[in-house]
């Protein structure tokens, strides 16, 4: 393997232990990463200073490890090995060591070995082999050395050595093996494929539902900041913890007392008898740090933190990005924070919150960040009554986030609806991919406040994004996700799932015993485009409630709806849960879910919201017609939920990436590192290496160039202006389209100077495509989603009614079609008004294109092809330009990270 000891096997085409040590830290290539048990720990660029806790992680092996990995025993490095090993380019030679507190946990290299292969090796502690850390080591030493132009690695090993051939062949990636004198030859391209993607994505899901269960199931929780007074912070969590039946150890920490409730308090944390799974810190923000050092003395595994004040400046930001750091350098997970807590219902129940009281058992489970959002959540619970399986309030979500909550609840049989209340999204992309998955078997409702993105809560550590909220809307509704308006609304529709599941399908009944209540409820439903087959609006007004029933009965029992919404107007007598009780067995036994909206005094509406709180078989009600059929809507959309994409992403085996990926980095090269705005040739090559093509066109000085350039081109020709504002407005004088010959040319070339001669951008003469329906395909790396597409018809006024449609790539072929189809004015693809229609899939060819060309290239800071026209055979790109720029640390890339700082 890679840096064995002179004298051994010898290293082919090794990389000298001299090579140039120039290269700047590679800061973005530091993360904190999740390890197979649920903890964490941090992976960084080995250093020079690390020399002596390499040797002491050397000495701490066994004989047979070190022999694995030098094939020979070496008891102890020498000085120059340990110099060679330390001292890396990061380029050539890079190298990367995994850390909990000072202690390396492995270490993982390559050494350049030709111009664009290298041979790697890695060494984990026996301690920790098996916790998946050989995996997390080989993706991120693939990404850095895609980022340095090598895309094959290679590795020699002892057959023996079965582990580290498995951690090779279990990646996802095509690997070779060839026997060679007694060692195992191993190489492989490290290009991202389907497969390792699939493999990275199960191997996080298991890592971070891991760390999940580690914190929602401690068998031992320590109280820190206890005192005698019940409404503190700590006393209330304590509260929260007993009454809650928890059994298992409780400790406390409390500097008023020697015992508090019965219980022994100590005075500081390192008195306390670990372990310790879970640590409540209920003190100020300062102290915090403190307390998290002692906690990882003693074994603590995870930590809540309800504390405020780490948002209300940039020192509380400070401190917060200080306290993760720590929690994650001790390999522990932090909930908040600014957390409200945790709590679970069911067999072992806890709660470790300041929640009142645990509410019903059930099958729902709900996330919220704030600690105002989350209290929302669980008042709006306690409120209606709906059966609880898990809480989690993850606060400024500093570490622990929504994602990692629904990576624990995808396979909870116990779950069968999620609710998230969001306030900001630190990784969408990510969060898209998990929804994607997730949706497929469990509802997942979704509550984003209205409000721009660039407005964060404070504490919220994000990146921006650049696009509008339009755009992530619809990334959400392709994964699955039923956006809702707000705390009620999501609830509500959480509710419905909860007591009664899903709508077999998408049939609507409305029932009401006035007509004025079934008009408002069918404006109301058909507003919101629910499909109505039945609508019955003359049950008799009165007090014999068997009228309502039979109405109901007829409309449900025949097998002809899925949904009924009735409307009820209360006649003033007659006990309303009983007539609700009746409807609730009809509906069950006809596999109809239903929903009611009762109009009624406050009295009476109050005392029938007590009985559905108190009785799970009660279906929701509502006090109006707006609220019951936004419910329903909800329900009807988490039934209809698209299913996920599975198909396996489109292929194209034309591409050249090497050339796109040369003529990347020669220009942001000689650009010293900043942005670079590709022109002309450049353009055109980049998209010729993914076999895009673009429209010729020759920039001119005079007459000459112009007759010259038509000549080579062939009549007729375009005639444009270069200007960014004119190029493609032929009604500001522009463009000149059919120019059928040298004299008309002139004549045009001529027109076109004397009537733009406001502008100095050259003009250009350009082939003349077939006609077709205009179209523009834009490719955005955005900060946080990552690269994003767009595509939208041509024009102005396509602009100003936001008509574009959003995706991330890569597309499957079907993906593709979806999002050709998805803006609006699309219709015009498919022939109007005795056109014929256009090659739709000569369109979805491109987007699959450009979308593995943002897939392959992060330097691609942004791609306009416009305009694109979709004739009745093919397509044609007659304009575009790109920019580039420094590539981004993508928050949901090719190797796994835990999100926030450092790897935010």
């Amino acid at each position: 393997m890679a840096d064995r000891r002179d004298g051994l096997r010898p290293l082919r085409r090794r990389a000298r232990a001299g090579a140039d040590t120039s290269a700047a830290y590679p800061a973005h290539w530091e993360a904190d990463i999740a390890l197979r048990d649920g903890s964490a720990a941090h992976l960084r660029p080995i250093l020079p200073g690390d020399a002596d806790a390499l040797q002491a992680f050397h000495q701490r092996q066994s004989e047979h490890s070190r022999y694995l990995r030098f094939f020979a025993p070496m008891p102890r490095l020498s000085e120059r090995d340990l110099a060679r090993f330390t001292t890396v380019d990061h380029r050539d030679r890079v190298a990367f060591v995994v850390l909990v507190g000072e202690d390396i946990l492995a270490v993982g290299r390559y050494d350049r070995t030709g111009p664009r292969s290298a041979e790697v090796a890695f060494n984990v502690a026996d301690s920790r082999q098996g916790s998946g850390l050989g995996s997390v080591l080989l993706e991120h030493l693939a990404a850095a050395a895609r980022e340095r132009g090598i895309d094959e690695f290679t590795a020699e090993v002892l057959p023996q050595n079965t582990k580290m051939i498995k951690v090779f062949t279990e990646a996802g990636f095509d690997v070779d093996r060839t026997l060679d004198d007694g060692v195992v030859m191993v190489s492989f391209r490290i290009d991202p494929t389907a497969r390792s993607l699939e493999v990275m994505a199960e191997r996080e899901h298991r890592a971070e539902a891991r760390a999940m269960e580690r914190l929602l199931h401690p068998e031992s929780v320590l109280v820190v900041g206890v005192s005698s007074r019940r409404d503190s912070v700590g006393g209330r969590f304590l509260t929260a913890l007993e009454g809650s039946g928890y059994t298992g150890s409780i400790h406390l920490v409390s500097r008023e007392a020697l015992e508090l409730r019965g219980r022994r308090a100590w005075s500081r944390i390192s008195e306390v008898p670990g372990p310790v799974d879970l640590a409540v810190i209920a003190l100020r923000p300062e102290a915090c740090l403190e307390a998290v050092e002692e906690c990882a003395a003693i074994g603590v595994h995870g930590v809540v933190i309800p504390t405020e004040g780490f948002s209300e400046s940039e020192d509380g930001r400070r401190l917060q990005r200080e306290l993760v750091a720590r929690i994650r350098l001790h390999g522990m997970r932090l909930l908040g924070p600014g957390s409200l807590g945790m709590l679970r219902t069911g067999d072992s129940p806890i709660s470790l919150s300041l929640a009142p009281h645990l509410p019903r058992p059930g099958r729902a489970a709900l996330a919220g960040q704030s600690s105002a959002l989350s209290a929302m959540l669980l008042a709006g619970t306690d409120a209606r009554g709906i059966g609880l399986h898990e809480f989690v309030g993850v606060g400024n979500r500093a570490d622990v986030s929504l994602n990692d909550t629904l990576q624990h609840w995808e396979e909870d049989e116990a779950v069968g609806v999620i609710g998230l209340a969001l306030e900001s999204m630190g990784n969408p992309r990510k969060f898209t991919r998990i929804a994607r998955r997730l949706t497929r078997r469990t509802p997942l409702i979704v509550l984003r406040p209205p409000g721009s993105e660039s407005h964060l809560p404070p504490g919220h550590d994000v990146r921006p994004s650049t696009l509008p909220r339009r755009a992530l809307d619809q990334v959400l509704d392709s994964a699955g996700v039923v956006q809702t308006e707000g705390v009620d609304h999501l609830l509500d529709v959480v509710d419905g799932i909860e007591r009664q599941g899903l709508p077999l399908g998408p049939r609507v009944g409305l029932l009401s015993n006035t007509a004025a209540l079934g008009a408002s409820l069918r404006g109301a439903a058909d507003r919101a485009g629910l499909e109505i087959v039945a609508d019955n609006r003359r049950v008799p007004l009165s007090p014999d409630r068997r009228l309502v029933q039979r109405a109901f009965t007829s409309m449900a029992a025949l097998g002809e709806v899925d949904l009924v919404i009735a409307g009820v107007l209360d006649a003033q007598s007659g006990e309303l849960e009983e007539l609700l009780r009746q409807m609730a067995m009809v509906a069950k036994h006809s596999e109809v879910v239903m929903l009611v909206c009762v109009v009624t005094a406050a009295d009476r509406f109050g005392a029938l919201r007590e009985a559905v709180r108190s009785d799970p078989e009660l279906p929701p009600v509502h006090a109006t017609p707006l609220a019951v059929v936004r419910a329903a809507a909800g329900m009807l959309r988490a039934a209809q939920r698209p299913q996920a994409d599975e198909d396996e992403p489109a292929r194209r085996e034309d591409l050249d990436r090497a050339a796109a990926r040369e003529l990347v980095d020669a220009r942001l090269a000689a650009a010293g590192g900043g942005e670079v705005v590709l022109e002309g040739d450049d353009v055109a090559a980049l998209l010729a290496a993914y076999r895009i093509d673009l429209l010729r066109g020759d920039r001119i000085s005079g007459e000459e160039d112009a007759l010259a350039a038509a000549a080579e081109i062939g009549y007729p020709v375009a005639l444009k202006s270069t200007d960014p504002v004119l190029r493609h407005r032929a009604d500001l004088g522009g463009v000149r389209l059919g120019i059928p010959d040298a004299v008309q040319l002139r004549h045009a070339l001529r027109a076109m100077r004397r009537d733009l001669s406001y502008s100095t951008a050259p003009l250009e003469v350009q082939a003349m495509a077939p006609a077709g329906v205009p179209m523009v395909v834009r490719s955005v790396e955005d900060p946080s989603l990552g690269p994003v597409l767009s595509l939208s018809v041509a024009g102005d006024a396509t602009d100003l009614l936001d008509d574009i449609a959003y995706a991330i790539p890569p597309f499957s072929e079907d993906a593709a079609q979806r999002l050709v189809d998805a803006p609006a004015s699309a219709v015009k693809l498919r022939g109007t008004r005795g056109l014929p229609p256009a090659d739709r899939d000569a369109l979805a060819d491109l987007v699959v294109r450009v979308g593995l060309l943002a897939e392959d290239l992060p330097e691609l800071a942004s791609l306009e092809l416009y305009p694109v026209l979709v004739a009745q055979h093919g397509v044609s790109v007659v304009g575009a330009n790109a920019r580039l720029a420094p590539a981004p640390n993508r928050t949901d890339g090719a190797r796994r990270t835990l999100s926030g700082p450092p790897g935010a």
